[in-house]
């Protein structure tokens, strides 16, 4: 019998103790703009820029941070690679307060190196955007970024193939007129 008054007495003081924490974290409430941005044909070596809104919608003003996250390969996009480098992706802001009942602007930059293997790829990666809380239950939204880059890769198998072939053709052109034009 005394085990289960100590028993009731320890869910008792663990409900005090958490669930104030879980109902306040319930009641924090903030959007973003959009849960997927896309960018299509950015060539090596460009940026290009997009805003990324936040939306507080709680009666006092709250603190947000923006971070990447690289998502695992099974929740990725099918066919979409991880991103390669998350230095490429710069943020106004990293942190920025958000009044009550209002809505903030953080521009994001997205910028590929000049280097010609970044060509033709297709990328996945996540910007988290959380709040500032010291609850134990923290909310955390995420926009999928989806960047593919323009042109094309340099394929040097076909290239040499291209040129042996208009060799050999002129070659055998030159070879087969040659014999043609000799008189008998």
């Amino acid at each position: 019998m005394m085990g289960r008054i100590k028993l009731a007495g320890l869910i008792a003081a663990v409900l005090v103790i958490f669930l104030p924490s879980f109902t306040s974290a319930q009641d924090f409430s903030f959007g973003v703009s959009s849960d997927e941005v896309s960018i299509y044909s950015l060539a090596p070596g460009e940026a290009t820029e997009f805003e990324l809104t936040i939306h507080n919608k709680a009666e006092i003003a709250h603190n947000f941070t923006i971070a990447t996250f690289q998502p695992l390969e099974e929740e990725r996009r099918e066919g979409r690679a991880e991103f390669p480098d998350e230095n490429w992706i710069s943020f106004s802001s990293q942190e920025i307060e958000v009044p009550a009942n209002s809505a903030a602007n953080v521009t994001v930059t997205v910028a590929i190196p000049r280097e010609q293997k970044w060509a033709g790829e297709d990328w996945e990666i996540w910007l988290g955007v959380d709040a500032e809380s010291s609850d134990l239950l923290a909310v955390r939204l995420y926009v999928r970024l989806l960047v593919s880059t323009g042109g094309t890769k340099f394929n040097a198998g076909l290239v040499a193939g291209i040129v042996v072939g208009i060799v050999l053709l002129g070659c055998g052109g030159y070879y087969y007129f040659r014999r043609r034009a000799k008189p008998e």
